[in-house]
């Protein structure tokens, strides 16, 4: 079909069949009747499995399921003047052109299997010729995914799951064996090296662009006589292969032709795009409000793009850094008879469709500046780096700061914050190290203790709102004394509390082995008032999301210094290289209860088998003061075995040797005592203060908590 049948084909609202090689065709088309992507379509969000099932669904001969396209109808409100090729660059539409409407995930798994379209950089499907598919994998061909995070492919089997992990490391040693400098071979360029037989548990496999060419330019018969030269190749397996990949290919779609009315009408065109989205995957109510923003400024796809191939915007989603620079663009310049909430809420669907209202000209004028729509710098892009490089852990220059690993977990609502704070500075982005110790602490202090990441993003912005606003250890000490008035964080314990409760933990009597309840652990900071310190160490210390982030920056020395190349800020698909493991390992104290006689000295010390070592010990044993961040290596060899101090006491664990007496082996010889359970919790929970302590003094909490 040539380019001009293209725009011919809908001489009527009737549907269009054409077939999938030929959609294909016309969704690259360069010049001529195009088929562009509507800006209001969201990034791909199709995993692995679903592109294979998808492809796996064709070759099986089943419908390819209908497409809704439109023209591009200039004028009205401007809906469809601007679409997005298939390489996911921003056009000006044509009168020839048409638009995707639906069935953006499907075309784009079709031309990935072409070997082309968004994906193309970032995945490959390939087809393992030598084999019969596994059959808990439900496909008719072992189709096969690579990613620039897993070079080497996904399991054949569950191709959204890694492989193993002995088989990945081993992959790479031989890999970079064969490279001239293995320091610098990283998964991104390895990606478009690999060939099929590198790809882990493959026998033949053969990309699937690769036999999609060969049949388009040499026919059925001898794509089948080349492959079957192939080592490892399997007859039977191509001969079916390549038949139901020819019918695939030849298969129809159905496109619909979307009415015009709906199209030039804004508000029809939105409602329809979000119904559409509730019988797929569905959109999210941030995906929804981005792209009715792409809608009315498609530019913004391709400026953001630029932004996110950086490790600067990679600080959150482009998603949330789009809606950040809104909420701050609307709290900087709000508009007339708006009311507090509208102006500091996160963006909402029904804000951005009215953000082309004359009363809301200086906000969207504000937006596209920090955008970057306006000129050639982008101060989102500016402002995001500043604020990178104001919490980046650095062991020469930053040693307080936050390693990648937190770096990567910032919650959405504090982006916002952080963005809004850093552009009513008075640095102008020249941090100083007394503002740059004011910046860390407060991010700290949100991340270990805020327990409501949406109130205290809306109390900041209340406070922030005013021109006359700046940032400074005055102004956000201020916000923190709210943050406690409202219940939004929690009143933390001074550090001359801290040694009355390590008198408490220490100061055992008889009955003491029986462990504490969740509310009276650490109450000795609580006194009588109406603040309850305590709590906030209650919550700390069990809290697993806390835990998790008060020991990345803990421990940010032994992660950085151990894990130097491991950033989950980049777009890398890394395995985490940690694990989270208890100091007294889970097997000791979390054992079956029906087997208690085994595990404690119940003959001498019988009230060890009330219910209260039954009921408490998981709150004691999965508290902050019996964790540390471990590479994962290490803490695969230890198992359930004695406890080990790393180097340099990177885990922050006092007296080793003390808990390795309560760390016992599974015999009978070794049961716990009421000494030993006494110890159990003495151990945990003195750690756990000095954990504490080490957090409010380390990272300035307690200076920016002070009065």
């Amino acid at each position: 079909m040539t380019e001009k049948d293209f725009s011919k084909c809908f001489g009527s609202d009737q549907p269009v069949s054409l077939t999938v090689s030929d959609l294909a065709a016309w969704r690259k088309n360069e010049e001529g009747s195009r088929l562009l992507l509507p800006p209001i379509q969201r990034s791909i969000v199709w995993s692995n499995e679903q592109i294979t099932n998808y492809w796996d669904s064709l070759l099986r001969g089943y419908p390819a399921g209908m497409m809704i396209v439109h023209r591009v109808e200039k004028g009205g409100d401007d809906v469809g003047i601007s679409g997005r090729d298939a390489d996911g660059r921003t056009r000006t539409a044509n009168e020839d052109d048409f638009q995707l409407f639906d069935g953006q995930q499907r075309m784009t798994a079709i031309l990935l299997g072409l070997g082309t379209g968004q994906m193309r950089d970032s995945r490959r499907l390939w087809i393992d010729i030598g084999v019969e598919p596994n059959k808990s994998s439900g496909l008719k061909f072992q189709l096969r995914m690579t990613s620039s995070g897993q070079p080497f492919g996904y399991r054949p089997d569950a191709p959204n799951q890694k492989i193993e992990l002995c088989k990945r490391q081993d992959k790479w040693k031989a890999w970079r064996a064969l490279q001239r400098d293995s320091d610098a071979v990283t998964p991104q360029p390895t990606f478009s090296d690999v060939k099929g037989k590198d790809i882990i548990d493959a026998k033949c496999a053969i990309a699937f662009d690769v036999v999609c060419d060969s049949l388009h330019n040499s026919g059925l018969d001898i794509t089948i006589m080349q492959l079957s030269q192939h080592e490892g190749a399997d007859f039977g397996v191509i001969k079916n292969f390549v038949t139901s990949l020819q019918a695939a290919l030849a298969s129809n779609v159905i496109l619909q032709l979307m009415s015009a009315v709906i199209v030039a009408n804004q508000d029809e065109y939105i409602r329809f795009f979000t119904r559409l989205g509730q019988g797929g995957t569905r959109l999210s109510d941030d995906e929804l409000t981005y792209s009715i923003i792409k809608q009315q400024y498609p530019e913004i796809h391709d400026r953001m793009k630029e932004i996110m191939l950086g490790q600067t915007g990679r600080l959150a989603s482009e998603v949330d850094l789009v809606l950040a620079a809104l909420r701050v663009s609307k709290t900087l310049i709000p508009w007339s008879k708006a009311k507090e909430w509208e102006v500091i809420s996160r963006p909402t669907p029904s804000f951005v469709s009215q953000l082309k209202d004359q009363e809301r000209v200086a906000v969207r004028s504000k937006f596209l500046e920090l955008i970057g729509l306006q000129n050639q710098t982008s101060i989102l892009e500016s402002t995001l780096t500043a604020v990178r490089a104001a919490l980046s852990y650095n062991a020469s220059n930053h040693p307080e700061g936050l390693p990648d690993i937190l770096l990567a977990g910032l919650p959405r609502e504090l982006i916002d914050v952080l963005l809004l704070f850093a552009l009513k500075s008075d640095s102008d982005h020249s941090w100083a190290d007394f503002d740059r110790a004011t910046f860390r602490a407060f991010v700290l202090y949100w991340l270990f203790f805020v327990y409501d990441d949406a109130k205290a993003a809306l109390r900041a912005f209340q406070h922030a709102k005013g021109e006359k606003w700046l940032f400074s250890q005055e102004s956000v000490r201020n916000l923190l004394v709210e943050f406690e008035k409202e219940g939004i964080a929690h009143y933390l314990p001074k550090s001359d509390l801290l040694n009355k409760m390590r008198a408490d933990v220490i100061d055992l009597n008889e009955e003491d082995h029986l462990l504490r309840a969740w509310a009276d652990r650490f109450k000795t900071a609580d006194g009588e008032g109406e603040k309850k310190p305590g709590e906030a160490l209650r919550v700390l210390s069990t809290n697993s999301a806390h835990i998790k982030r008060a020991l990345m920056w803990l421990q940010r020395d032994y992660i950085a210094t151990k894990f130097p190349n491991y950033d989950p800020t980049s777009d890398r698909d890394e395995d985490l290289p940690i694990d989270l493991d208890h100091v007294v390992p889970s097997s000791i104290f979390g054992f079956d209860w029906r087997y208690k006689e085994s595990r404690l000295d119940l003959k001498t010390y019988p009230s060890l088998g009330s219910e209260n070592f039954r009921w408490r010990r998981s709150v004691i044993g999965n508290s902050l003061g019996n964790f540390r961040w471990l590479d994962a290596s290490v803490n695969r060899s230890r198992g359930n075995g004695n406890y080990v101090a790393l180097e340099g006491q990177a885990d922050l664990v006092q007296n080793p040797d003390e808990w390795n007496k309560i760390i016992l082996q599974n015999d009978d010889k070794c049961l716990w005592s009421k000494d030993d359970v006494a110890t159990f919790q003495r151990l945990i929970d003195l750690r756990t203060l000095d954990l504490y302590e080490n957090l409010l003094t380390e990272s300035g909490i307690e200076i920016l908590t002070a009065g």
